[in-house]
């Protein structure tokens, strides 16, 4: 029996459970690949669906969103608050504050 094949069943109950994968990877005590080789095989098999983030691609922030971001980050606002507050990923928002010379 394979590793996958140990794992098989804990992700699937922790991944429907929506659980992060670090945490299923802790449940598994396997490495994260063997736990994403687990969440394909299940994908395959139908008995889980895939999460994704959804980000839509919008460019360039403008220079509204970068005051926003701006004022958040002073507040004391974590980047990844921001990121799900702006519906950005963590490393545009990251990217900004960096170009604002505020980290």
């Amino acid at each position: 029996m394979s590793l996958v094949d140990e794992c098989v069943g804990i992700v699937e109950k922790l991944y429907n459970e929506g659980k992060p994968i670090k945490e299923i990877v802790k449940h598994c005590h396997n490495s994260m690949s063997v736990v994403y080789k687990a969440i394909n095989r299940l994908e395959k098999q139908g008995k889980i669906k895939r999460r994704r983030k959804n980000y839509n691609h919008r460019g360039y922030l403008t220079q509204e969103e970068l005051k926003k971001i701006e004022k958040m980050y002073k507040e004391g606002m974590s980047l990844y608050a921001i990121s799900k507050k702006m519906g950005r990923p963590v490393s545009t928002i990251y990217y900004a504050v960096k170009k604002l010379g505020l980290h």
